[in-house]
């Protein structure tokens, strides 16, 4: 069960180079984490970290630990990584228009040397005057090319989410095209497409993988052409829409109206992007993050049956980036560009923790992703400047 009390910062894994973007548990102390390079890393971490003394100046509080293994297949960002609920497979989607399967124990196809922390190094240089810095790789790992890849998008590939049983997967593209899978044979079970100006920002599937929660969202083109965002409830078996979330918040709401004026109805609501949304592990709530360069994000959490907006949780200024619930359905988990995870209650909303300091960096360091282990014990999110930052509770 997941409790929320006496959060400690166990690890601060080193992961430089380009943006890390993505990150999923897939085992108790294994961990793995994307970047926009295409790289996935797996960490397995000790118990107990490494001796390490903290410089109270510095941003490193914590001790790192060098992966393991790196995936290699994707030619471009992985935009989301998703564990199976036994642990054995990750589940990768990628601008390189593709789903890929990994078992997390496949065979290695060899070792490879990597360099995660040439900015430190830059940094340090700086610091001490030198000229020059070293290009002595940070570890050597193990490489594993063998995975699955469904096919079936043309497109960047944003969206994906995995039903509470593990036995259907849903993925969403720029051309706003969805796909359910069935997981076990890795086939589609049904598609569909959302409004075409729209790329598909979210979705996810309800425990039982027979609803889809997805939310649609584009930039606007102009002031008077204004692409209009969805957020709506799917039946998976006839791929028909169920219910038009937006349409309940606002009964006047009109999803042919692109003008200036009809955006006005939705724009407080939506922000700058709905661009996370979570299903409750009980089924009774829906749950959608406002994301983007946006004043103060927060999270609207929903009756999954109603549509009805039960409140409004959380509060990241500059925009939230991804959430998740615990698996009792009492908490949701986001982080933000505000450098931070928080932790509410849905029943009041209250904040009950505050992983990291708000720094107002929101285009230096903000967190990109997180993820929850399996015990939920530990909480990982990864910043863009290059961490990825582990906390244990009860520690």
């Amino acid at each position: 069960m997941f409790t929320p009390t006496k959060p400690t910062l166990r690890y601060q894994l080193t992961f430089e180079g380009s943006w890390p973007c993505a990150v999923a548990f897939v085992g108790p102390r294994r961990l793995a984490a994307a970047n926009q390079l295409g790289n996935i890393f797996i960490w397995d971490l000790p118990e107990k970290p490494p001796e390490f003394k903290a410089d109270p100046k510095a941003e490193r509080q914590a001790p790192n630990v060098w992966p393991m293994r790196r995936l290699d297949g994707h030619t471009n960002e992985v935009t989301r990584l998703i564990a199976t609920p036994d642990g054995k497979h990750l589940v990768s989607a990628s601008l390189d228009h593709s789903v890929r399967v990994w078992p997390v124990d496949g065979a290695v196809a060899g070792k490879a040397d990597v360099l995660l922390d040439e900015d430190a190094r830059k940094r340090e240089a700086r610091r001490t005057g030198k000229k020059e810095t070293s290009t002595a790789p940070s570890a050597t790992v193990e490489t594993q090319t063998v995975c699955e890849v469904l096919e079936g998008h043309k497109e960047w590939v944003y969206a994906l989410g995995l039903s509470g049983d593990g036995k259907r997967l849903i993925s969403g593209d720029a051309a706003s095209k969805v796909i359910v899978w069935d997981f076990a044979a890795r086939k589609p079970l049904m598609k569909w497409t959302g409004h075409p100006w729209n790329w598909i920002a979210a979705a996810a599937l309800s425990p039982d993988g027979k609803t889809a929660f997805v939310s649609e969202n584009r930039y606007k083109r102009d002031d008077f052409d204004v692409p209009t965002p969805g957020l709506k409830l799917w039946d998976v078996a006839s791929g028909k829409e169920t219910l038009d979330v937006l349409k309940v918040q606002f009964p006047k709401y009109n999803p042919s109206d692109r003008s200036y004026g009809g955006s006005q109805m939705w724009r407080k609501f939506v922000a700058n992007g709905l661009i996370c949304v979570a299903y409750s592990p009980d089924g009774k709530l829906i749950a959608a993050g406002q994301g983007g360069e946006t004043d103060t994000g927060k999270i609207h959490v929903h009756d999954a049956e109603t549509g009805k907006l039960v409140r409004d949780v959380a509060s990241h200024q500059y925009g939230i980036t991804d959430l998740m619930f615990s698996s009792d359905s009492k908490y949701t988990i986001s982080v933000g560009r505000d450098t931070c995870v928080r932790v509410c209650q849905v029943a009041d909303g209250k904040e009950v923790a505050v992983l990291g300091t708000p720094r107002g960096g929101q285009f230096k360091d903000w967190l990109s992703a997180v993820a929850l282990s399996p015990d939920e014990q530990w909480i990982a999110a990864t910043d863009i400047a290059g961490l990825v930052h582990v906390w244990q509770f009860g520690g």
